[in-house]
């Protein structure tokens, strides 16, 4: 069910908020109103360095995209830019300041294409109508480079209404279009130069090489493109590119090569007389050896809207009030410290990269129904029965926008913990998306949701087909019960009222937190998907059960049989020797060979903490008998990580399996991130004297503590820094994240100013927690700073970035342990 479907139930309930004056929505617009309204456009293609479609349009969206390239060379082609890519090694490119509900500012720094590009993205106030600034400057004018700015758009549905069609054009750089969707209605297209100079050589009669073919105007070919491949767009403009160029070659011989011909050479044309069709192909080749550089305006209006933006001057004024608006909106709810403008700058673009890596994906995607894992054969999982389902739609944002531009389950609840402090509606919207995914017989969900060609041509084909059941850690569910947490708080002090007319700002942050400052929303819809969070919890509870039946000899000897809860034991389902990608952390040392019998520590405390956050929705929603059920379940799993899980010796949490004599119970530890996951998710009592031991492992320094933040692994494991090295020694943010955020429930005192009057443990747990948030934080700003980017994760010895790079997926939790207020 998407969330536009629950406007019959929030009829009764429609908020009167004030609008934000300065972006213009209604004051008097409902929740699902304001959320079509604000969310309908935004470059929700995250996958491309600039890509436009509307979220919730799945028949006849419209889709735009922006490319680039110098056509001065005849090596230009090969650094032709689209899709986000590691290997562009681009020296920047991001959101500087982004909010999807009014636009913001995206900045690439591109050395070998000599361009440094800046690209403006608004909304009109009502959010029906936008437009897109493309500024361009060289970042040497001296080289005497092009740039050549691709720009294609597309009218998708093959309905026999929608089309796409040029009604205008000029020499001035001026082009018209009226274009007419099924689900968007009327609407016309506009783009428009605002200065700079197409390239050309005053010494030659004409910069013409061959019909069509002049660097010296706007090429546009217009042709038909099937749906299904607008995504290829690149593909298919290096193709006729390729074939235009070698005819030219054929035909001029050596004036084909004379320099000042090439950016003519290397301009698109119709080539193959294609009739006219719904996919457009823009070409701008500005001479880039002016240091005021080039501008041109891409203006989106639907013909039944009375807010039209019509001039140069409404687009500067329409970015200069996004601007303002996201950077004063960010100021007020965030106090980060430390303080300063260079910090403050890494926090709000590592915020705006987060969101400006929200993404609309609509297809199929590929199921392996067939396959059963043996519980005997650990080599390799090979799903080889794949089939298409669907379609299916997400809004979501990605860990990666360069590598990983898709959902990914367990990557999501961390993303949301971050969103739903600068937009709580916005991160309940995505939550909501991911929940309609749930499948209504099973209650499975995907651990990667990859939809459609486009966002599979982004993933390794070993990685494109998933099995219901294989799991993921659940962490939209822990972001989900923080949400009602917070809102039914806010219910509760019965302190909320809404002022009469104030402050733009406090305005715009009431008319996004909508649901959190009226719960009965979100309660509403807490109740219509019970039943299907319900099938969810049940879904993974049966996939990943473990085999307990297996030690019963074993712990009768031990003496508490009858102690353990039998029913309360799991492994993750779909670990191979080296692997255990189902509890995402792929390479972290696990018992060795494995076996049937293995059982996960992480695995048994996700349960827990997907059964805390049920009890906490059918604690709201009232149901007494499920909460007191979920209560003892809880109960029984905090119980048995201590009678399964704990190891005396060790001092620590561990994975169990059978000794190799058969005859034993064997704990595998290996202290790092498995251990701390029972504390991290806070599901080790308060008063346990186990608290002691973990604290003193998060900060021995010969252990997991270091300057960059808390290792993955223990230097002193066997497998510490070896193989892959992925999960075995490297810091990793989510896992720091929960381990700052459990020292401050278990011990108040250490965001308290008092230093005197603690206990011991308070004592060593303030200066943890305060050491910890300073080299997190350092270390992640020091490698943005010099590099530029925020990574997947920092090495061990050095803090260096590494992995993917510009991953400001919950990496990004970086600004909530800056301080959020």
């Amino acid at each position: 069910m998407r969330l536009v479907a629950l406007a019959s139930l929030l009829l009764a309930v429609a908020v009167s908020a004030l609008g934000n004056s300065q972006q213009g929505f209604n004051s008097e617009l409902s929740f699902d109103e304001y959320t079509e309204q604000s969310l309908l456009w935004a470059p929700y293609r995250p996958n491309c360095y600039f890509g436009i479609r509307p979220r919730n349009v799945d028949q006849s969206p419209f889709m735009l995209g922006i490319m680039w390239f110098d056509n001065s060379d005849a090596s230009g082609l090969s650094r032709i830019r689209h899709f986000v890519e590691q290997g562009d090694k681009l020296q920047k490119y991001g959101w500087e300041v982004y909010d999807p509900r009014v636009g913001g500012r995206e900045v690439i720094i591109d050395e070998a294409n000599n361009l440094n590009l800046t690209i403006y993205f608004t909304k009109s106030h009502n959010g029906e109508n936008w437009a897109v600034r493309v500024h361009g400057e060289p970042l040497d004018p001296e080289r005497g480079s092009a740039a050549s700015v691709v720009v294609y758009f597309n009218q998708n549905g093959q309905d026999g209404q929608s089309r796409l069609k040029k009604i205008v054009g000029d020499d001035s750089g001026k082009m018209l279009f009226h274009g007419v969707s099924k689900e968007l209605g009327e609407y016309q297209l506009t783009v428009r130069d605002n200065f700079g100079s197409y390239y050309s050589d005053p010494g030659l009669p004409t910069m013409e090489i061959v019909p069509g073919c002049d660097s010296s105007k706007t090429a546009h070919l217009s042709m038909t493109v099937p749906d299904e491949n607008v995504w290829m767009a690149r593909d298919v403009f290096l193709s006729i590119l390729s074939d235009s160029v070698k005819q030219i070659v054929e035909e001029k011989g050596a004036e084909a090569v004379n320099p000042s011909l090439f950016p003519s050479t290397f301009t698109i044309r119709n080539l193959y007389d294609f009739p006219a069709g719904n996919f457009h192909y823009l070409q701008k080749s500005f001479d880039n050896s002016s240091p005021e550089g080039f501008e041109f305006d891409i203006i989106y209006n639907a013909l039944d809207t009375k807010e039209r933006i019509t001039s140069i001057g409404d687009v500067a004024n329409l970015i200069s009030g996004t601007i303002n608006h996201v950077e004063t909106k960010f100021a007020e709810l965030f106090a980060l410290e430390p303080k300063g403008e260079q910090y403050h700058s890494f926090a709000l673009e590592t915020l705006s990269n987060l969101l400006g890596g929200i993404g609309y994906f609509h297809g199929t995607q590929l199921v392996d129904r067939v396959t059963i894992f043996d519980d005997e054969q650990f080599e390799e999982v090979k799903l080889q029965h794949a089939t298409e389902e669907g379609p299916l739609s997400l809004f979501t944002s990605v860990p990666s926008r360069a590598f990983f531009p898709r959902g990914f389950y367990w990557d999501e609840g961390f993303h949301l913990l971050q969103i739903m402090e600068y937009d709580f509606d916005l991160a309940f919207v995505i939550c909501s998306s991911w929940f309609d995914l749930i499948e209504a017989d099973s209650g499975w969900i995907a651990r990667e949701v990859i939809l459609g060609d486009e966002a599979r041509s982004k993933v390794p084909e070993e990685f494109r087909v998933q099995n219901p059941n294989i799991a993921n850690p659940p962490t939209l569910l822990l972001a989900f019960s923080e949400m009602l947490d917070r809102a039914i708080k806010n219910q509760e002090s019965s302190a909320l009222e809404f002022p009469g007319p104030v402050d733009d700002e406090i305005t715009a942050q009431k008319q996004t937190s909508q649901l959190e400052n009226n719960p009965d929303l979100l309660l509403k819809y807490a109740e219509r998907i019970y039943p299907k969070l319900l099938k969810h919890y049940n879904w993974f509870k049966t996939s990943q059960k473990g085999l307990i039946e297996e030690y019963e000899e074993i712990l009768e000897d031990e003496g508490i049989l009858e102690k353990v809860h039998q029913e309360e034991a799991y492994t993750w389902r779909g670990r191979t020797i080296n692997h255990c990608l189902p509890s995402g952390m792929d390479d972290y040392p696990r018992p060795q060979p494995p076996d049937v019998a293995e059982l996960n520590v992480d695995a048994l405390a996700w349960v827990g903490i997907m059964t805390r956050s049920m009890r906490r929705i059918a604690h709201v929603l009232s149901l007494k008998d499920d909460e007191a059920e979920y209560q003892k379940i809880e109960n029984n799993i905090i119980e048995n990580l201590d009678l399964l899980h704990w190891s005396e010796e060790h001092r620590c949490y561990c994975d169990i399996t059978i000794d190799s004599l058969g005859d034993g119970r064997a704990f595998v530890c290996h202290e790092g991130y498995i251990s701390l996951l029972p504390f991290a998710l806070k599901l080790v009592p308060l008063d346990s004297p186990k608290l002691k031991h973990i604290l003193s492992l998060m900060s021995d320094p010969e252990g997991i503590f270091s300057e960059y933040g808390l290792l993955s692994l223990s230097r002193r494991d066997e497998y510490f820094g070896t193989a892959e090295n992925y999960w075995r020694g490297p810091v990793w943010l989510n896992i720091n994240y929960l381990c700052l955020d459990a020292l401050t429930y278990y011990f108040p005192a250490v965001v308290s100013g008092a230093a005197e009057g603690l206990s011991p443990e308070e004592s060593q747990a303030k200066q943890l927690f305060v050491s910890l948030k300073e080299s997190l934080v350092n270390n992640v700003f020091k490698n943005w700073e010099e590099r530029g980017y925020c990574y997947e994760s920092y090495d061990q010895y050095t803090g260096k970035g590494k992995g993917i790079e510009h991953f400001t997926g919950w990496t990004a939790l970086v600004v909530n342990i800056m301080g959020n207020k």
